[in-house]
């Protein structure tokens, strides 16, 4: 049996510090606003704190992104990722006592340390991948990732079962599992730090470290570039979907009266159905790699956008349109709220997230290899940004208009991505062109002119 790469152990052992991260924080994501709803009966701070929380959280991701880079290129991506994992830490920490003040700063403070940590991430998986593995690990390592929404909410199911916890959290149970959270959190911090150094590549040995100005300048420069400018309208579909699948959606089911008598329950039960949706998509790309390479990325975000899109009618049809307001005993959009229709649609909703986000991963990482670093950064940006605009207007729109923006965004990120690699294919054939015209070498003669090497032009539309 051959050995495991140096480079796949890394990957691996990344996916897990990353499980232990999110177990907590996306576990925790799920019952914020149930949480800070059951706090504000008691006084302590506004019944809708959660979603100002989130959407603080987001805002300041989104402008740290373009400080991001720099940080990872001084820092390491290793000791970035710590550094960034730490505010996740202390945010954890802070629902021991609920203080709103307290809450909305380390919102900030969480917010600068996920773009440091995302950004951080994405340099280090670029680092461990060629362009024979980048599908395969960035499969890999979001199966790992993952999965810890599955393990989160069994975790949350069985804390709400044994403590017989129903619609209003007592602080008892908030203690266990923000205790339970912050320790995880500290496991995965250690992992992160003990991650080895990727092998240096042949491309990379003489590389200069770019400065603060130099990198920023760079990540400009690449905003404005044609690809990226349309990969915009991915990545800030991926973060309305995503503000929809970590917030909106498990909100309306634990605001939705008709589903049952523990609403916290079936919480738990549907970030199971989210979890298993990303560890089968992830899971499926990770070991049919080489068969899904030849489908390509184009055809697996379409199956995507086709399986959220059939998600977002299941969800107009269940859910009622003030479940992400209040809690209500109305009934969904043409029929009585079912539970198994809500699990499915969970499952749904995670699998084209995954879809969409391994994809997105893995053009990066092969696209933008040398500047993997501004790339990953500005991924965040676009996605944060419009989960922050998302978690914003998420406690003042009914279902119906989160439902039909999220379409319309689908169907617009979609094209965009079509586009991209389509760009892609089309420089590919050109260089392979070129190569093949490079190697043609013309009859040595006193007469034949001396043609000079091929000078690469930097042109910001590539």
């Amino acid at each position: 049996m051959p050995a495991i790469r140096p480079e796949t152990l890394n990957v691996i052992q990344l996916g897990v510090g990353f499980f232990f991260i999110f177990f907590a924080f996306n576990s925790q994501g799920f019952i914020e606003q149930p949480v800070i709803s059951s706090v504000a009966k008691r006084g302590n701070v506004n019944e809708h704190a959660g979603y100002y929380s989130l959407s603080i959280i987001y805002a300041v991701f989104t402008v740290a992104n373009f400080v991001a880079a720099p940080i990872v290129n001084i820092l390491s991506a290793k000791w970035a990722m710590v550094l960034g994992g730490s505010m996740y830490c202390a945010f954890q920490a802070g629902f021991l006592h609920v203080n709103q003040t307290y809450l909305f700063i380390s919102s900030a403070a969480l917010g600068f340390g996920a773009a440091i940590l995302w950004t951080g991430q994405g340099t280090y998986l670029s680092k461990n991948c060629d362009e024979t593995t980048t599908s395969r690990n960035s499969a890999m390592l979001w199966s790992i990732m993952e999965s810890c929404i599955v393990a989160g909410g069994i975790f949350l199911f069985i804390v709400f079962h044994q403590s017989k916890t129903t619609d209003d959290i007592p602080d008892s149970t908030v203690h266990l599992l923000y205790i339970v959270f912050t320790i995880l959190n500290i496991v995965g911090l250690i992992c992160l730090a003990l991650l080895r150094t990727p092998p240096v590549r042949a491309d990379e040995e003489n590389k200069p470290k770019l400065s603060y100005p130099v990198l920023l300048g760079s990540t400009f420069r690449l905003m404005f570039t044609k690809k990226m400018l349309l990969l915009a309208f991915a990545f800030s579909y991926t973060g309305i979907e995503q503000s929809f699948w970590t917030g909106v959606y498990p909100t309306c089911i634990s605001y939705t009266l008709k589903l049952g008598d523990n609403t916290n329950s079936m919480l738990a039960l549907t970030a199971m159905c989210e979890g298993l949706g990303h560890i089968m998509a992830g899971g499926a790309f990770g070991i049919l790699a080489t068969k899904t390479k030849k489908l390509g990325r184009d055809s697996i975000v379409l199956c995507g956008t086709i399986v959220q899109l059939i998600c977002f009618a299941g969800v107009y049809i269940n859910i009622p349109a003030d479940a992400p307001i209040r809690q209500t005993n109305d009934t969904g959009g043409l029929i009585d709220p079912q539970l198994w229709i809500a699990l499915v649609c969970g499952f749904l909703l995670a699998f084209g997230d995954a879809c969409w986000n391994t994809q997105i991963y893995s053009l990066l990482v092969d696209v933008y290899s040398q500047k993997s670093s501004q790339a990953f950064a500005l991924f965040k940006f676009y996605q944060s940004g419009l989960s922050c605009a998302a978690f914003f207007y998420g406690s003042k729109l009914q279902l119906q208009w989160h439902l039909a923006i999220l379409v319309l965004t689908a169907l617009i990120a979609t094209l965009a991505f079509f586009m991209v690699e389509r760009l892609n294919s089309s420089e590919e054939r050109s260089r392979e062109s070129t190569q093949a015209t490079d190697t043609f070498e013309l009859p040595k003669s006193v007469d034949a002119p001396q043609v000079p090497a091929k000078q690469t032009v930097d042109d910001s539309w590539n």
